[in-house]
C-alpha cells in the first residue's frame, strides 16, 4: 500500500475513447495502483464499454456520480479520491493516453526525495497517438510559482502531476461550480500551500486535441456559459489569493489585462458586468499598464453600446 498510486478519471459520453485510454494504463510498467472512473451519468454506452473492459482486470472500478453531487467532471473527480486508497494521486482524463513509463518515473522521483508532487510533461496529438503535433514546453519551475502560474509562463495539465495524498488531505480540492478553467483554478489553490515539486523532463502524458475538449470551447465566443463560470472562478481564486496575502503588483496586473476581455461576456447580464467591474476595481492599483485596461475597458463599453460592436479594443 506504500507505493499504491490512485488513478482518477471522471467519465462522460466517452465510448469511442475510453478503451484505448484504459489499455495504456494497463501497460505501464509500474504495476501497484487502482484506476477509478467515475462515470458523470453519460448518455451512451460509455458504463458499459468500461464495464466489460474491467471484467479482465480488477484493479479497474467504476462508479456513477452520486445524485447528490453536482453534475460535472470536478464532483467526479473529487467523489473519486474520496473512496480512493492510494498514497499517491494521479487524476487523468478520459482522451488522453498514458506512456507506458507514466507512474514508474513519478514513482522513483517521491522515493528519491520528500516530495508533494512530481510533474511529467504533456504532447499532444490528434487522432494517431504515435503521431505528435505539439509539446507543452513552459513546464517547469520557477522562484514565484504561483505568479508565473497565473500569468501563463509556466504551465503544466491536470495529469502531468503526481500527488502525496499527505499534501492533499484536509484542502479544498477542485470548485464543484466550475464549467471551466478547472484544473488551472485547483493547481493554482495548491500553489497557495507552497508544495514542493520536481518536474521529470520527459513527456509522459499525451493529450488528444478534438472539438469537445473543454479548453476548445471555452475559447469559443459563443459560449457564454463556459465564460462566465471560468470569470466567476477568477473572482473566487482571487478572494484566495488575497486572503492569503500573496496578491502581489504582477498578480494583479497580469490577471487585470486578462480579465478586461471578458467584458464583452457580462453585457447580457448587469449582474454579471457588476461583479467583472469589480473584480477589475480589487486587482487595479496605480500603474500604467491597469490604467491603459481602465482606459481599454470603457472605450469598449461605449463602443458596443453605440456600434454594437468593440471586442478588437480589449486586445
Amino acid at each position: 500500500m506504500e507505493s499504491l498510486v490512485s488513478i482518477i478519471i471522471p467519465l462522460y459520453n466517452r465510448a469511442h475513447l475510453i478503451t484505448e485510454t484504459l489499455k495504456s494504463i494497463q501497460s505501464q510498467s509500474f504495476k501497484d495502483w487502482e484506476c477509478i472512473i467515475v462515470d458523470d451519468h453519460s448518455t451512451d454506452n460509455s458504463f458499459k464499454v468500461v464495464q466489460d473492459f474491467i471484467l479482465h482486470d480488477k484493479r479497474f472500478s467504476i462508479h456513477k456520480r452520486p445524485n447528490d453531487r453536482e453534475k460535472g467532471a470536478n464532483a467526479c473527480r473529487n467523489y473519486g479520491y474520496e473512496i480512493s486508497k492510494g498514497t499517491f494521486i494521479n487524476w487523468f482524463d478520459s482522451d488522453d493516453i498514458m506512456e507506458p513509463g507514466f507512474l514508474l518515473e513519478k514513482n522513483k522521483a517521491f522515493h528519491d526525495d520528500n516530495l508533494d508532487g512530481v510533474i511529467s510533461k504533456t504532447a499532444m496529438f490528434t487522432n494517431d497517438s504515435s503521431k505528435i503535433t505539439g509539446k507543452e514546453t513552459r513546464t517547469t519551475l520557477t522562484e514565484n510559482c504561483l505568479e508565473d502560474f497565473l500569468s501563463l509562463k509556466i504551465a503544466w495539465y491536470l495529469p502531468d502531476v503526481m500527488w502525496k495524498r499527505h499534501f492533499l488531505n484536509n484542502k479544498p480540492l477542485f470548485d464543484e461550480r466550475l464549467l471551466a478553467g478547472q484544473d488551472r483554478d485547483f493547481h493554482a489553490r495548491m500553489l497557495l500551500y507552497d508544495p514542493k515539486f520536481r518536474v521529470i523532463d520527459k513527456y509522459l502524458t499525451l493529450y488528444r486535441e478534438h472539438g469537445e475538449n473543454i479548453t476548445s470551447n471555452i475559447d469559443n465566443a459563443k459560449n457564454v456559459k463556459l465564460k462566465m463560470s471560468h470569470m466567476y472562478s477568477v473572482v473566487r481564486l482571487m478572494t484566495d489569493i488575497q486572503e492569503a496575502d500573496r496578491l502581489t503588483k504582477s498578480i494583479r496586473v497580469n490577471m487585470f489585462e486578462s480579465m478586461i476581455k471578458y467584458l464583452p461576456f457580462t453585457l447580457h447580464n448587469k449582474s454579471d458586468f457588476n461583479i467583472l467591474r469589480s473584480l477589475l476595481k480589487q486587482l487595479s492599483f496605480p500603474n500604467l499598464k491597469i490604467s491603459k485596461g481602465w482606459f481599454k475597458f470603457y472605450a469598449s463599453l461605449f463602443s458596443f453600446r453605440i456600434f454594437g460592436k468593440g471586442s478588437s479594443i480589449l486586445r
